[in-house]
């Protein structure tokens, strides 16, 4: 006699059923946990290299470029110098691995469209052709690198009279670089003739990567008035 319902094996497959279910479970859960994990250091990672690229930021900003605007006070006693050595010496222990571009003045003293053919080409990209580059040390593992370049210098028109001719003076700002207070302008105080402060206004793009490892890196834009 046949045995139509036949119902044996059921509960193996259904046990097996279970087992694979189970399985999906805790492979869902253990891949959830490594991503968190991947997450949770990437993102460590990157707040590491931003504090170290805020930091590089501030010194390429209230340190360097101020130091920068006194190269031309240097050369009277320094006569020679280039621009690359006077700012190592400026920079003191930063300067043991940094890199100083000879556009580097050009880009600070002059607006961007009179900026020479070999300084105009200037990609938003900081590690190509910088600035400025300087290692700053980390708490732990290896340093970084900060890349630090002026892209773009604000232009400003001026309409003068020299004589009876009007002329149009193109330059980047007429902040002081010097002790000294301007004269010659456009107000007068106490006896002293003043012109209105027109401050060098500079685009710097700014990179900071570890050093043993580019890919942890973090990049910021800033606009800044000397």
């Amino acid at each position: 006699m046949r045995c139509i319902r036949n119902q044996k094996g059921v509960a193996l497959v259904t046990a097996l059923m279970f087992t694979a279910l189970s399985l999906v479970l805790c492979l869902s859960l253990l891949y959830m946990i490594t991503v968190g994990i991947q997450s949770s250091g990437a993102l460590k990672s990157y707040r590491t290299a931003l504090d170290a690229t805020y930091g590089g930021t501030e010194i390429m900003v209230k340190d360097i470029i101020n130091a920068s605007f006194g190269y031309n006070d240097y050369l009277i006693v320094h006569t020679g110098t280039t621009f690359p050595d006077f700012l190592k010496t400026t920079m003191g222990s930063l300067a043991s691995n940094a890199t100083v571009s000879t556009c580097m003045h050009e880009r600070l003293t002059l607006p961007r469209t009179q900026w020479s053919s070999a300084c105009a080409d200037v990609t938003l990209n900081p590690k190509d052709t910088p600035d400025v580059s300087f290692e700053l040390n980390a708490a732990s593992g290896s340093p970084y690198i900060v890349y630090t370049k002026i892209v773009d210098t604000m232009e400003r028109k001026f309409l003068v009279l020299d004589g009876a001719t009007q002329k149009t003076v193109v330059m980047a700002g007429n902040s002081d670089t010097s002790t000294l207070s301007l004269e010659g302008g456009s107000t007068t105080e106490g006896g002293q003739v003043t012109v209105p402060h027109y401050p060098y206004v500079y685009r710097v793009e700014i990179q900071g990567e570890r050093k043993q490892n580019p890919l942890e890196k973090a990049n910021v834009s800033v606009m800044y008035a000397y």
